[in-house]
């Protein structure tokens, strides 16, 4: 996916916000910071380039700028702490649900709206119950007969993740695979990347299967990406769980390697990732590419 224009205020906007948990009082650190993000965004945006690798160098140059290599800290150990609050929520949606598969890939999409600083959406660690609820409700766009067969017919799966708080409901869905006998192999980030999940958050959370870390940018950034990761990526035995936008926005710029291997769950939390879906904003995806 390529930036648009409607990305370029989005990305000011979460760059002030990410500016504030960063430099905290020191206005001088926002405004250089600011100004830095602004010339990388003015020198680039015309550019065959997607949000997320825009979303990684504005997280390099606040980091570049400031001592604190983990300005989301807090949030992502908050957002944690609540999502354990409301798994058993989820897990009584799933109990309850006619079409258990459904409402297993409805938590996956509904815990995906853990997001902060994007321009007209609004997220709250503290109102992460009511948040949850509502949008499990919501329209689930895709192909979800083909997302089932998908999953039922491989036995091997790369599941890619997104954000603290949101892998909560992620280890729910895994080990719900893991009973259906699937070998998961779970893959965060090295290091913190925005709110990002990274190995030591899932380790925190006891992951017990495989963890093959991506590498330590926004989505897959493939000249960055590790060695071990890709081994697996281009593996044709592996079906792909891509979670979340960032993910979304990288692969699809070459998603048609992966052919009837590749699911998409999100939450769509933007105008650009809705229109280049043609899904109204706020919309659940699960979708199996297929062509």
């Amino acid at each position: 996916m390529k930036i648009k224009s409607e990305c370029i205020p989005c990305m000011i906007n979460r760059s002030k916000f990410e500016c504030d948990l960063a430099f905290k009082d020191d206005e001088d650190g926002k405004i250089g910071t600011l100004a830095e993000v602004l010339r990388f965004v003015g020198s680039h945006c015309e550019e065959d380039l997607s949000p997320a690798f825009f979303g990684t160098y504005r997280d390099r140059i606040i980091k570049w700028r400031t001592e604190n290599k983990d300005y989301y800290y807090t949030l992502k150990k908050e957002a944690n702490e609540e999502a354990k609050k409301i798994l058993p929520l989820a897990d009584k949606l799933y109990e309850e649900s006619n079409n258990k598969f459904e409402a297993l890939m409805r938590i996956a999409a509904a815990a995906n709206s853990v997001e902060y600083g994007i321009k007209d959406h609004t997220f709250s660690n503290k109102q992460f119950e009511e948040e949850f609820y509502k949008v499990f409700n919501e329209n689930l766009i895709g192909n979800l007969d083909k997302v089932e067969e998908a999953i039922r017919t491989n036995d091997k799966i790369l599941y890619l993740l997104d954000n603290s708080g949101e892998i909560v409901f992620d280890k729910f869905v895994i080990d719900k695979l893991e009973e259906m006998e699937k070998d998961v192999v779970l893959s965060p980030k090295d290091s913190p990347v925005l709110n990002d999940a990274t190995v030591d958050d899932v380790e925190e959370l006891g992951f017990t299967c495989r963890i093959v870390p991506s590498g330590h940018a926004v989505g897959v950034l493939l000249d960055e990406a590790n060695e071990d990761f890709l081994e697996y990526l281009w593996n044709p035995d592996y079906l792909i769980i891509a979670k979340g936008m960032g993910n979304y926005e990288t692969i699809s710029s070459f998603e048609y390697k992966f052919i009837e291997r590749l699911i998409y769950i999100l939450r769509v939390k933007c105008y650009s990732v809705a229109n280049n879906n043609n899904v109204p904003k706020g919309s659940l995806i699960t979708r199996l590419v297929i062509e």
